[in-house]
């Protein structure tokens, strides 16, 4: 009955919220921040959770896991989606090379300062601290376009092209981050074989595709006549229930998984264009939904979270900035843009989010609460610094 009634709540929750969140309501620059991000349904999470109400504890948690599993591959198919090639190839093939670099590069530098600052400051097993440690990196590898949102139109009109690369790097550069998230599934600390990654590691690689491209043919089988819309929605929402489940019950990355089944869908699909507007017709909710759960499972419970939150803000900042004035001047093409670039790259979004979830989900325990934690107060400093570091990059004659 509780498990009923919670998820009953949450739902309302997130569908009422989506008629009145991301409207532009005159309202000060610091509530904008937190209503145009949904930041405020973090907060109804925590409330809900157990160091609040606990309408959602623990059990009740784990009853909830399979809508976790949807929402995770619902996101994971959004963003398979955006890897269409033939879309891909209408952009300067600098564009591309520079977006990745940019996420290979924050990727590296977060996730050395993460493992050296987990090191001397926390306590936790040497075999679980890679996993937290390639989390941490590939959760802050990934932009979003929030922050563009609260620039005047005249600004953006000003410095389209550097506004259209920001939007195009946002779109493109959590792909190795994502990449590199799924290492932490073929090295399960919980196993407790700490060599079993470089073994496991290829034929993980090779299941995880296989099965991927197992689950396109079944969904391409379903998809094989022009169907109604509704028998499309029908299927849509089967087969991402049925390869977040598969993924799930495997101790698999449902995101991942479903990543890879909209990558080739996007790519080979005739239905692209009928799948991907069910896709985005709940788009919204699903991203409420994903803070709902992720209030859920956070802690404060200790005033070293702020401090961890504002280390690893630091480490995602320095990596942003890096990333950004290096991938200005190595590329000759991409030079005529700022060296401050990554000033506009700050904002986190709702990729970065759903890799913190997938971990929570993955490897429940109270590391796990506390590594999650903070991250999501890292998140919300970093909605605040992005707008005075986009301000500062636009004023600088970008």
């Amino acid at each position: 009955m509780k498990l009923t009634f919670a998820l009953l709540i949450i739902i309302f929750l997130a569908f009422s919220g989506y008629h009145l969140t991301f409207r532009h309501f005159r309202l000060p620059l610091f509530a904008r921040i937190f209503y145009l991000t949904g930041t405020e349904f973090l907060v109804l999470g925590l409330l809900l959770g157990p160091q609040f109400l606990n309408l959602v504890d623990p059990e009740t948690q784990k009853g909830l896991a399979p809508l976790t599993a949807l929402l995770l591959g619902w996101i994971g198919l959004l963003f398979g989606f955006q890897f269409e090639i033939k879309k891909l190839r209408r952009f300067p093939l600098e564009f591309f090379f520079g977006a990745v670099l940019e996420g290979l590069i924050t990727l590296a530098l977060v996730f050395a300062g993460v493992y050296l600052t987990l090191v001397i400051c926390c306590d936790i097993p040497n075999a679980f601290m890679i996993v937290v440690a390639i989390t941490l990196a590939a959760a802050s590898g990934c932009t979003a376009q929030t922050g563009l949102a609260f620039l005047s139109p005249d600004r953006i009109a000003k410095r389209q092209n550097t506004v259209k690369f920001l939007r195009f790097i946002s779109s493109v550069d959590g792909l190795i981050p994502l990449l590199i998230f799924g290492l932490c599934f073929f090295y399960n600390p919980s196993t407790g074989l700490e060599g079993s990654w470089l073994g496991g590691l290829w034929p993980g690689i090779l299941t995880s595709l296989g099965a991927s491209f197992g689950l396109l043919l079944l969904f391409t089988l379903f998809i094989s006549h022009r169907r109604f819309q509704r028998e499309l929605i029908l299927v849509v929402i089967g087969m991402t229930m049925l390869t977040s489940g598969l993924a799930s019950s495997l101790k698999f990355s449902p995101l991942l998984t479903n990543f890879f089944v909209g990558f080739w869908l996007v790519n080979l699909s005739r239905d692209k264009e009928r799948i991907y507007q069910i896709l985005m017709t709940v788009e919204k909710p699903t991203y409420l939904l994903l803070l709902v759960f992720l209030g859920v499972c956070v802690r404060f419970d200790s005033m070293g979270l702020v401090l961890l939150a504002l280390v690893y803000c630091l480490y995602r900042a320095l990596g942003k900035f890096l990333a950004g004035f290096l991938v200005t001047r190595v590329n000759p093409e991409l030079q005529k843009y700022p060296g401050q670039l990554g000033f506009g790259l700050l904002a986190q979004g709702g990729l970065s989010l759903a890799i913190l979830l997938d971990f929570q989900q993955a490897f429940p325990s109270r590391i796990s609460t506390f590594v999650i934690s903070f991250a999501i107060l890292a998140v919300i400093y970093n909605e605040f610094l992005s707008h005075y570091f986009l301000e500062r990059l636009f004023k600088e004659g970008a």
